[in-house]
């Protein structure tokens, strides 16, 4: 156990030292939404809103954390390979990058309190477009455009179970990161001297997340044929970060700043409601659909007119042995599988950008409630029309998570 944590934080400390590219749509807005942190839950198509976990961290609903029956700690990294095409030319991209790390402890379990925590991404940029050009006027030279950084977001939160079984949530949330994009023009073949130009976005502000799980309302309706039907809500509220701007140029003479201020970025805020149902232990299925309304994203008080409003729907399904005499380590492993389909919160050329996605994965023992999860996403987005890129992408995670009987109460 000792050397599966030590190798796995090894992973983890070598994940941000590989990234050489994404997707190239992440240059629009505050760039690539994250939904799923942890393997269980890309494999389940990456949100579970309705979902009560009481041996994993589901950070989409903070109401989850009501079945919390041990001290958990979680944490993981996520490969993404990415193969770009245009009509003319294609390129293939791959970005290792830390998922981040929750820690979470039931207070009460009776009441269903528990308190999590955490870091984890709320939005990426990466990309790094390199161009041949031509001109009567010089030699060839080319053209460099790349965009790079994120936003993280850190989050403290309760739970609490309320009269009839419903389990209610909210948390903190502080939102931190800087984007950095830049455009080089390189005349290395030529006379002419060579320059730069670059912009940087530094944001933090506060937020806060609600969640809502109902009880198990299979036996309101005397459903006998599914044992656990619930359903979920979980609401993000519209969010105001602090934007520091800074604008330079990179000539052969010394890097001169042209400009820097301080603008407010509104973050809107984001609906999401779930299903869940367990027709027995051992099977689980889970429906969700997520909105975003990025038409109301601004920057210093200005729309983009890139983005378009943003909407996931996904099913999940599974599967764990719920027999404890079960030995073999096939015997012991949570599978799982999902399909979404996203409409991306991206609009280039009038032509809006669609995303379709497969999701697998599963999860092996590494002791008393502790596992190592996988999951496996591959997807298509875009199109090559309208001169736009077509992404065939696949995406790998791993996730440690840890169990632990902590804070035993001891009867004198």
């Amino acid at each position: 156990m000792k050397k599966i944590i030590l190798l796995f934080l090894i992973l983890i400390s070598a994940a941000e030292i590989f990234p050489s590219g994404g997707s190239l749509y992440s240059r629009h807005g505050l760039g690539d939404l994250y939904f799923s942190y942890t393997a269980r839950r890309m494999g389940l198509g990456e949100l579970g809103i309705a979902s009560l976990d009481y041996d994993f961290l589901n950070n989409v609903n903070p109401a989850s954390w009501s079945s919390l029956r041990l001290t958990r700690f979680e944490t993981g990294v996520l490969y993404h390979g990415n193969n770009i095409s245009s009509s003319s030319n294609s390129t293939f991209q791959t970005q290792t990058i830390f998922t981040g790390l929750m820690f979470g402890f039931p207070i009460d379990r009776e009441n269903g309190i528990s308190f999590v925590t955490g870091i984890v991404p709320y939005s990426n940029v990466s990309y790094e477009v390199v161009l041949d050009q031509e001109s009567v006027l010089t030699d060839p030279y080319k053209l460099t455009f790349k965009g790079e950084g994120g936003i993280s977001k850190i989050f403290a939160g309760l739970s609490y179970r309320l009269p009839f079984e419903f389990s209610l949530g909210a948390a903190l949330d502080y939102y931190n990161g800087e984007l950095n994009y830049s455009t080089m023009a390189d005349f290395s073949t030529s006379n002419f001297f060579s320059g730069a130009m670059s912009k940087k976005y530094r944001h933090n502000g506060i937020g806060y997340s609600i969640g809502l799980i109902s009880s198990n309302i299979s036996k309101l309706f005397g459903i006998k044929e599914v044992d656990d039907i619930r359903l979920g809500l979980t609401y993000s509220g519209k969010t105001t970060l602090t934007t520091d701007t800074l604008s330079i140029y990179t000539t052969p003479v010394g890097e001169l700043t042209n400009s820097s201020s301080v603008v407010e970025t509104e973050i809107p805020n984001r609906l999401g409601i779930g299903l869940s149902l367990k027709l027995n232990p051992q099977y689980l299925i889970v429906a969700d659909y997520l909105f975003q309304p990025f038409t109301e994203l601004t920057i210093n008080g200005k729309k983009i007119n890139t983005l378009r409003d943003f909407y996931k729907a996904s099913i999940g399904l599974e599967y764990r042995n719920m027999d404890t005499r079960a030995q073999s380590l096939w015997e012991q492993l949570i599978l799982r599988g999902g399909l979404s389909y996203e409409q991306t919160q991206y609009e280039i050329n009038k032509k809006g950008i669609e995303q379709f996605s497969i999701f697998a994965g599963c999860s092996m023992p590494l002791g008393f409630d502790s596992t190592v999860d996988f999951a496996f996403q591959i997807g298509k987005r875009g199109t090559k029309e309208n001169n736009l890129l077509s992404e065939n992408f696949y995406k790998f995670s791993i996730t440690l998570s840890i169990g632990e009987l902590w804070f035993v109460t001891t009867d004198r």
